[in-house]
């Protein structure tokens, strides 16, 4: 049963993440906030956690399908690890949404259309798969630190293009998330912040699959 509710969350996960990127992409109809259209959209760590998540989503799925005709004993140990990642990246656009971006440009546009799948629907399902259903294989604590790869590979390109760039102005900011309203070194803060939520949250999550030895 939970094989086949998992396989439902990531194929589902993986369609709103997929259709609602396409309907940005070629701008069909607004999308609320922190949205652009065209490959401008792939700027926003919500966009790429999103199509990360609906990637590993669709392999997942393909594996378990393999598995359960005999074909292969379960995921790889590769798998799993982009699987926490992805299930970790959603999670904290999630939070970022609830706790910090909601209140800052208001919650109706953060889940107004494409929003809604990006920001509170792919993630919910993701997080939930991942802690819930999914018990394919456990989580050693050695898996955090690939958790921690796709924000801190976020958090450097942010700050290394306001670096290079510069912040800029209107429509060509380089600071579309008012990180550096403060200056650099508040981007810096923002980004010291999110990591430590990124991180509080990757451990959260590998709590129901963590080995039985760490349960001890």
């Amino acid at each position: 049963m939970r094989r086949r509710l998992s396989i439902a969350a990531n194929l589902l996960a993986a369609a709103l993440a997929l259709s609602a990127w396409f309907s940005m992409t070629f701008s069909f109809g607004p999308h609320g906030a922190l949205s652009a259209p065209g490959l401008g959209a792939l700027k926003y760590f919500t966009v790429l956690s999103n199509l990360f998540q609906a990637v590993t989503s669709i392999a997942w799925v393909v594996m378990l399908v393999r598995q359960s005709r005999g074909r292969i004993p379960g995921p790889s140990r590769r798998l799993c690890r982009l699987k926490y990642a992805a299930a970790v990246a959603v999670g904290l656009t999630f939070f970022t949404v609830l706790l910090f971006l909601g209140p800052l440009y208001g919650y109706e546009s953060m889940y107004d259309h494409a929003n809604l799948w990006f920001h509170l629907v792919v993630p919910l399902l993701a997080m939930v798969d991942f802690a819930l259903l999914d018990r394919a294989a456990t989580v050693p604590l050695g898996d955090f630190r690939f958790a921690m790869l796709p924000m801190l590979a976020y958090a450097v390109y942010y700050i290394g293009n306001l670096l290079v760039n510069g912040v800029g102005k209107g429509a060509n900011t380089n600071d579309w998330y008012g990180f550096a309203k403060a200056g650099l070194r508040g981007a810096i803060l923002a980004f010291v912040i999110i990591l430590t939520g990124n991180a509080i949250l990757a451990l959260l999550l590998r709590l129901p699959r963590r080995p039985k030895r760490e349960k001890r």
